[in-house]
């Protein structure tokens, strides 16, 4: 059965057939075969990148909002570096207006399920992943960086739970994100990642599930 994420994929196909892939890649700093295949790592799985779609080289399942979001990547026209200073997506756009406590810490609720009372395995999930520990800046707290895709950093915060507030694992974006991807786009590159982070916990390794 289609899903509504299949019909996206599809949607995407006719825009990713037109672009020029040779420039797209120079764009990126990305390598591209003599096929003209682009090579792309994106959590830890090998992709490539075609006029014609976006497959693994490894054959294993993927979901295919990972697909997607690689086609908005390579269609980006954007130039330019990380500025490596963070914020919480929500904190990007005024779509939300419920603050803090609303919609938005839904994205990184699934993470704080998971993982709240286990932070070594959260550390030992983010390096599979190949984040890096960082100094937090903040007391009673523990961050990561990950580079989910090239130029697009993310942080991962554990912060421990005291008297006033329970344990929160918060992702926050580089700032020049939203010149890259489209904030709906970023929202599923959230999401992607979430789910990433909680598979590869469940099965031990960066591959074959979806």
């Amino acid at each position: 059965m289609t899903s509504s994420y299949d019909i996206i994929y599809e949607a995407l196909l006719p825009k990713l057939a037109k672009c020029n892939l040779q420039e797209s890649a120079a764009r990126f700093n990305l390598p591209i075969d003599s096929n003209g295949q682009v090579h792309i790592g994106f959590l830890k799985r090998d992709y490539l990148i075609t006029n014609a779609g976006v497959t693994l080289i490894d054959k294993k399942p993927v979901n295919i909002n990972n697909r997607s979001i690689l086609i908005h990547y390579i269609l980006s026209q954007v130039t330019g570096d990380p500025v490596y200073l963070f914020k919480p997506l929500f904190r990007m756009t005024t779509v939300f207006s419920s603050g803090d406590n609303g919609k938005p810490n839904m994205m990184d609720a699934p993470l704080i399920k998971v993982f709240e009372n286990d932070i070594i395995k959260l550390e030992e999930t983010i390096i599979k992943l190949g984040g890096k520990p960082e100094i937090s800046k903040e007391s009673n707290s523990r961050c990561w960086l990950l580079e989910v895709l090239p130029k697009i950093p993310v942080k991962i915060i554990y912060r421990e739970a005291d008297e006033d507030f329970p344990v929160e694992i918060q992702t926050q974006f580089d700032e020049s994100a939203p010149e890259f991807l489209e904030f709906e786009c970023l929202a599923f590159l959230c999401g992607c990642l979430v789910r990433a982070l909680i598979k590869t916990a469940e099965y031990g390794t960066v591959d074959g599930w979806e």
